[in-house]
This record gives structure tokens, sequence and C-alpha cells, in this order.
């Protein structure tokens, strides 16, 4: 038994040294622009306390609850979440021309991030509906893309490029792994990346950021800024506290380029051992998914585990160069209510499946 409870104690572990990151890495880095915008050192530290504490019951909560009746209910969560994408639209607050988050009272939520998570589950319970029907190929694809469109098309209204990517590429990957035929899906792909090419060139926004980085032009300053933070920091960084990219030189260093400010603090060997400890995140729901006979089971896994994936290479990515600067945070390190809190309650999700896993495991061995 203690062998088995390896992998749910290896979760804990790991979203606690990430909470843990997080409060520092935030009490360091959000120092000067709490005390210029809002006369208080700690702003946005007091902000992600509270963030983390609504995360950990997000957690608790899904953690407890029996991930089966996520089957029933997804139709309903569909549908809540739907009317949360039409009202940012609606009542939205506006911020750079974009419409992303609804406020209410002294907070903001962003139903995009809420979006990722609703979609894993309404598509793992109707791919696994779909698959005991024995559904043809095209069925399952044609059912399956018209849902996962519909909330792409409603978050890029939104003008939030990055989040239609996730959530369009997360349906993707378990469309793909539900066995559709390989034509089929190749064909959708090809469609779906022309679609994505006329959005670019839609918006002029878009498209100047894209050159802007094939470029190597005056778009990518805060790109250039991170890569001076990451180059700066080292083989050992330069100690807790004395970063300068903070001091308003490296815009958003508390929220996407928070792993750049974590670099030039803690160095190369701090920064490989942030990277594997998402491997290590990463591997916990690899092994869960290999071992969990039931297929629901298997598919909010990899639902979850594609979530997590696109967000820690594409965080990467973006401060590294590789890909055009976009917003995708961290998991749990970055600074952000809604991520935070759906990050949190997608891990619940994993550790309750976990729990599903010892109990399969013990009834094999009483077999």
């Amino acid at each position: 038994m203690k062998n088995r409870k390896i992998l749910g104690t290896t979760l804990i572990i790991i979203m606690i040294i990430l909470a843990g990151l997080s409060i520092a890495m935030i009490a360091s880095v959000s120092f000067p622009r709490g005390l210029k915008e809002y006369n208080s050192h700690y702003y946005f530290l007091k902000r992600q306390l509270m963030w983390l504490g609504l995360g950990s019951i997000s957690f608790l909560f899904t953690a407890n609850f029996n991930y089966k009746k996520y089957k029933q209910a997804r139709g309903i969560l569909y549908a809540v979440q739907f009317l949360f994408l039409i009202g940012v639209l609606v009542i939205g607050k506006e911020a750079n021309g974009a419409k992303r988050w609804i406020k209410m009272g002294m907070f903001s939520i962003q139903p995009s991030e809420f979006a990722k998570l609703v979609i894993i589950i309404y598509l793992a319970g109707l791919i696994d509906f779909l698959k005991k029907k024995r559904e043809k190929s095209l069925g399952i694809l044609f059912m399956t893309m018209i849902p996962l469109m519909l909330y792409a098309f409603m978050i890029l209204l939104e003008k939030s490029f990055s989040s239609t990517v996730q959530v369009t590429l997360i349906g993707l990957t378990m469309i793909f792994i539900s066995g559709v035929k390989m034509e089929h899906f190749i064909s959708v792909l090809l469609m779906l990346v022309t679609l994505g090419a006329g959005s670019i060139l839609s918006m002029p926004y878009r498209l100047k950021r894209l050159l802007g980085h094939l470029e190597n032009s005056d778009e990518v300053y805060q790109l250039k800024q991170s890569l001076i933070a990451i180059g700066s920091g080292k083989l050992l960084g330069k100690f807790y506290g004395n970063g300068l990219q903070k001091y308003f030189y490296l815009p958003e260093i508390h929220t996407d380029y928070i792993f750049s400010g974590y670099a030039e603090e803690t160095g190369f060997i701090g920064s490989i051992l942030l990277i594997l400890l998402y491997v290590a995140l990463l591997a916990v729901i690899l092994i869960t998914v290999i071992r969990i006979k039931d297929m629901y089971a298997k598919y909010l896994l990899i639902g979850i585990l594609s979530m997590f994936s696109l967000q820690i290479i594409g965080n990467l990515s973006v401060v590294l160069g590789l890909v055009p600067s976009t917003g995708i945070p961290l998991p749990i390190l970055s600074y952000g209510g809604s991520t935070t809190i759906v990050t949190m309650a997608a891990l619940g999700i994993v550790y309750n499946i976990i729990r599903a896993l010892y109990k399969q495991e013990i009834e094999e061995e009483m077999q």
C-alpha cells in the first residue's frame, strides 16, 4: 500500500513546493509594482495568498468528489460555462481592447480559464459515451468538434488568442486519443490551421506581434528583457530578492514572465530544479493514465495532462523567445486568481482518480 500511495503523496508534495515558490517569488518580484500602483509592497502577495487559499478549497472539493459524477453533470457544466463566456462579452471588463474578465465586487474572474477544465470534463464524458455506443470515427469527430469549436469561437471573440489555441489543442488531443481515423483527424487539423492563420491575418496586432518576433523588432522588448533576466542569473542566480528586472524593466514579471524573474534570482540550477518539478507533476499524471483501467478516467487525465503540458511548454517557449509573446501562466507559480483555482481544481480531480486507482489495485489483489 505504501508503494501505491507514492503517486498521491508525490502530487501533494509538488503542489506544496510550487505554492511555496509562488509565495516567495511573488513577494520578491511584485513589490515595486505593488508599491507604485497600490501603495503596498505586499498587494500582489496578499492576493496570491488568497487565491492559493481558494485554490486549496477547490482542490479539497474535487479531491473528495467522485470523478464519475462529472459524467452526469457535464451538460449542465458546459451550459453554465457557456453562459459565462457570453457574459464576459456582454458585461465583461475591457482592457487593451479585449474583454476577458467579469468584475465581481473586488475581484475579477476570467471565464476562459475555467473553460479549459469544463471542456475536458465535457469531452471526456462525451467521448466515453460515444465509444460505448460504438460510434463510428466520423460521428465521434463531428459530435466532439461542435462543442469544442463553439467554446473556441466564444473565447476568440474575447480576443484571447492564446486561450483559444489552448482550449482547441486540449480538445484535439482528447479527440485524437479517442481513436478517430487518422485521415479524418488530419483533415480537421488542416482546416483549423487555415482558420488560425486567417485569424492572425485578420487582426493587425496579432500579425504585428508575429512579424515583430520574426524580425526581432522593438515589438519584442519584453522578450529581450526576459532573456536578460534569465541570462544574468548565470549558474546560481543573483540570490533571492536581488533581481533587477522587477524594477519596471520587465512588465508582467509576476504573471506570464515569472519564470524569468525566478531564473534571474535562482540561476540555471534553480531553473532546472523547477522544470524537473513540473516534469515530476506530469509524470504522476501520466503514470496514473497508464495504470487506471476506467476509460472515462483516462480521458479526464489526458485532458488535464495536455492542459498542464501546454501551459508549461508554452510559458517556457514564450520567455525563451521560441514563440511570439502571449499570455500563458505557469501552473500555480504565476500570479492569478482564475488560473490558480482552475489548476488546483484539476489537480484535485487527478488526486481523486489516484484514490480510485488505489481501490482498483486492492480489489485486484483480493481476487
